[in-house]
């Protein structure tokens, strides 16, 4: 028998599914229908350099550089001319590598999200929502991640894209296999998203009762700009809740704050680890060095490129732009 709570939040999602429809048209792009209406004002944006170490049992066999490229970006909302509607943030985290630099592997991913707090008219509330795109990795060991390298011939990857919306205190996540064309790779990352959310999904929703659970990239930034030493916060991800915690000291080699980091799922398994260093007084809270272990046997270095003059694509929607 279905609660009262839940024929509830499913009337309210059904309005947001036609709201959205309305406003965006075929397509299905959570990120753009918050921050519809809505034009970008200040901005802060990083890129990486990507150093790769292979692992083993914990100890670093060697390193290569430059095995590829990523970027974060933080952007807020312009104020009107009439006064103080909303407010918003969006921020965007994307990596990939460089076949070329890489033995032919070609793995990338981003994830976009918004938040915006509406204060007027019709559309009064908070509303936080997601969309990414990721090649699949099924490498778990050292030998299998050796064969991924042997097999590789830089054409079409197979990937997956998520897209979703938290709304009274649940959260709603499409996840969608699809077929990546040959030519996509980590320089046209943004454009393969954009054409992903082009289609709406085909797959039911998951529901997922997220409290007052953020998403990812909402908790790496404020666990970034927080003053506690120790910063333990919820958030979904892929339609599962996890929790960030990360323990804050300053840096020993320079001028710093650093976090240690760990993710754990809902059963507190610990699934990752990493570290991150940021420049002090920064209020961006996009890191300036980050460590990350998605394997045991990998290791991932982004270090920043404070000359890059490259521009990073705005998350805000091109017609409100």
């Amino acid at each position: 028998m279905i609660s009262r709570r839940s024929l509830v939040r499913a009337c309210l999602f059904s309005l947001f599914g036609k709201a959205f429809a309305r406003a965006a048209g075929p397509g299905f792009d959570p990120v753009a229908f918050t921050l519809r209406g809505l034009q970008r004002g200040a901005g802060w944006e990083r890129r990486y350099r990507i150093d790769a170490t292979i692992l083993l049992l914990g100890a670093p066999l060697f390193t290569r550089p430059g095995v590829g490229g990523g970027y974060a970006s933080v952007e807020s909302n312009k104020l009107s001319d009439s006064g103080r509607d909303a407010a918003a943030l969006a921020l965007q985290f994307a990596a990939g590598s460089f076949p070329a630099r890489a033995h032919g592997l070609n793995r990338f991913g981003i994830l976009r999200e918004g938040w915006a707090a509406r204060l007027q008219g019709s559309d009064d509330g908070v509303e936080i929502s997601f969309a990414g795109l990721m090649t699949r990795s099924r490498e778990e060991n050292f030998e299998q991640a050796r064969r991924a390298l042997a097999a590789s011939d830089g054409h079409g990857a197979e990937g997956v894209v998520a897209r979703g919306r938290t709304f009274a205190n649940a959260t709603q996540t499409w996840m969608e296999d699809v077929a990546l064309p040959a030519g996509s790779d980590w320089s046209n990352l943004n454009a393969t998203l954009n054409d992903a959310l082009r289609a709406a999904p085909l797959n039911p929703p998951r529901e997922t009762a997220s409290g007052a659970a953020t998403t990812f990239l909402f908790a790496m930034r404020d666990a970034a700009l927080s003053t506690e030493p120790t910063v333990r916060r919820e958030f979904v991800h892929a339609g599962k809740l996890y929790w960030l915690e990360t323990q804050r000291h300053p840096g020993s080699k320079e001028p710093a704050v650093e976090l240690a980091g760990t993710i754990h799922n809902s059963a507190g398994v610990r699934t990752a680890e990493f570290r991150t260093a940021y420049a002090p007084g920064d209020p961006s809270g996009i890191p300036v060095r980050i460590e990350y272990r998605p394997r045991s046997f990998l290791r991932l270095t982004f270090v920043a490129e404070l000359d890059s003059t490259q521009p990073i694509p705005s998350a805000f929607p091109e017609e409100s732009a």
